[in-house]
């Protein structure tokens, strides 16, 4: 199948002028995702990647996926990011689906990602020619691709309208996550080529992945990497000091708070949006606007040990260790070894705050 650009250039501006209709003209032929890639995606993808670079270059515009310092390698890189984006979204929010009462078609899944990503890439393009404030148009795009996911996905999944709340929110949760995991194993390789520092002056550099998702891609990845740059020489005997484990329960007290108050915020953000749905009202631009941030924040929410360890300046090997003798204490509950039997003495000295904070 060869590249029409005719149709391509009305999926696009009808995607963006009248995109209620386009949605429903295109999902009632449901076009294979072969199809919608070759004759959308694909095109709007490299449209997006090759011109944000070049005009940015030009002009000194803001580019999202493609660095102006970053060269050749830093296109590839965000080549490379797009199409794993691209492939989490279109698989969590299909296999959400299912669970959440819609019907899984990975064919309407990937028509629907696709479409409603048609902001966030054109606006990307734009961006790109405007110095200084190309970053708020492509802001502008990103919240309004959201805003198309949510009012899209039941229409090309068929999400019951009393779900749509819940599969979008842990939908995009799950992507964004997802992304870091996955988007670690590309990235971690180049953060090892930064200059050496201290984690909180690596934390405030920039090595060209911009803000938003990507900006705590590149902090996720730092804090990893300075993570597994930690090395710690246990003692000989094994045995576990005062210090270590009052250390160790305040880290995780501090975890807790953390974790606490980033699920607060997503379930206070989604009770609020499910409300206005059962209200009849939309979800409107600041409601994404939150999500979106809420949603950012998330993103380190499995990291947040990690975090306060490395951020307080701690030594995360030295972390790792003692919680795995504490937990092997508990585990023999003392016996097999003198350090298992020192070690459990201080687990049960500390055992009310350790089973608070490890439920």
């Amino acid at each position: 199948m060869n590249i029409d650009l005719a149709k391509t250039v009305s999926l696009i501006r009808g995607g963006l002028l009248d995109h209620r209709s386009t949605w429903e003209s295109y999902f009632e032929s449901t076009p294979s995702w072969k199809e919608t890639a070759i004759q959308l995606t694909v095109p709007l993808l490299l449209a997006n990647l090759i011109l944000s670079f070049l005009f940015s270059r030009l002009v000194g515009g803001y580019a999202m996926y493609a660095p102006v310092h970053g060269g050749f390698m830093a296109f590839i890189l965000s080549l490379i990011m797009l199409l794993i984006g691209l492939a989490v979204t279109v698989f969590i929010f299909n296999w959400l689906a299912g669970v959440f009462g819609g019907q899984k078609n990975l064919d309407r899944a990937f028509a629907a990602v696709s479409l409603a990503v048609i902001p966030a890439w054109v606006a990307g393009i734009i961006a790109s020619l405007i110095p200084w404030f190309g970053v708020f148009i492509a802001l502008a795009g990103g919240i309004m691709t959201l805003v198309f996911l949510y009012r899209i996905m039941p229409l090309a999944l068929g999400i019951p309208a009393e779900n749509r709340v819940k599969h979008y929110v842990l939908s995009l949760l799950a992507v964004f996550i997802i992304q870091v995991v996955l988007g670690l194993m590309i990235a971690r390789d180049t953060m090892r080529q930064m200059d050496a520092g201290d984690f909180s002056k690596r934390s405030d550099s920039s090595s060209g992945f911009g803000s938003g998702m990507f900006g705590d891609l590149q902090r996720q990845g730092q804090l990893m990497d300075a993570a597994s740059a930690d090395v710690y020489d246990p003692p000989e005997d094994g045995e576990l000091s005062q210090d270590q484990v009052e250390a160790y329960v305040q880290v995780l007290k501090k975890t807790r708070a953390l974790q606490e108050e980033y699920s607060r915020d997503v379930e206070s953000i989604a009770a609020e949006i499910e409300a206005k749905e059962k209200a009849g009202e939309s979800m409107s631009v600041s409601d994404l606007q939150r999500l979106y941030s809420g949603a950012g924040t998330a993103i380190g929410l499995n990291n947040a040990e990690m975090e306060i360890v490395k951020t307080g300046g701690g030594n995360w090997a030295e972390h790792v260790w003692v919680k795995e003798q504490l937990r092997a204490a508990k585990i023999h509950q003392g016996e097999g070894s003198d350090a298992l039997e020192h070690n459990y003495e201080l687990y049960q000295e500390f055992q009310e705050e350790l089973e608070a904070e490890n439920p």
